[in-house]
């Protein structure tokens, strides 16, 4: 399995959160971004989203775990466009990347066998404090499922930095 580092820059972005199991909340709260993106004629015309997924299953339980299903700030929107988003901040930083080619539902399994496999033999410390990202580079509505392309984020700490 072959990920890179890369730097991620902060950025403002408004998302729709859901909380629950990941794979629950996550079509939850992309449900919801899609509906919105349709309603107000913005599908097809945004370039990215971001998954943030702010806790660690292994240590929160699945009820409390927190996602958001996050765009970059719109511009030129009515205030009433704006009902039910939350703004987010991307936090920077050091992430490990590994680009996931094909369906969305596959996300999960790949991201236990990055920690199981990658981050044990490594040594790398995933940071805390910072979520773990997804960016999707392709909308489903305009992809098939075997091509579509995701970047999975892990936030990491360095040897001399805190964990």
């Amino acid at each position: 399995m072959k990920l890179n580092y890369v730097y991620l820059r902060p950025s403002y972005l408004v998302s729709f959160r859901e909380v629950g199991p990941y794979e629950q909340a996550a079509a939850g709260a992309w449900r919801k971004m899609f509906d919105w993106l349709d309603c107000h004629g913005l599908r097809g015309r945004v370039e990215r989203g971001f998954g943030m997924a702010h806790d660690d299953p292994r240590v929160t339980p699945l009820e409390k775990c927190r996602y958001e299903a996050c765009i970059d700030m719109p511009e030129l929107l009515p205030a009433s466009a704006w009902e039910g988003l939350l703004p987010q901040r991307l936090p920077g930083g050091a992430y490990a990347r590994y680009r996931h080619v094909g369906d969305h539902r596959a996300i999960s399994g790949v991201l236990r066998q990055i920690r199981k496999s990658w981050c044990e033999t490594t040594g790398v410390k995933l940071a805390r404090g910072r979520p773990l990202v997804e960016i999707y580079l392709d909308d489903p509505k305009f992809c098939t499922l075997e091509k579509l392309r995701t970047d999975l984020c892990l936030p990491v700490a360095f040897a001399d930095g805190p964990a």
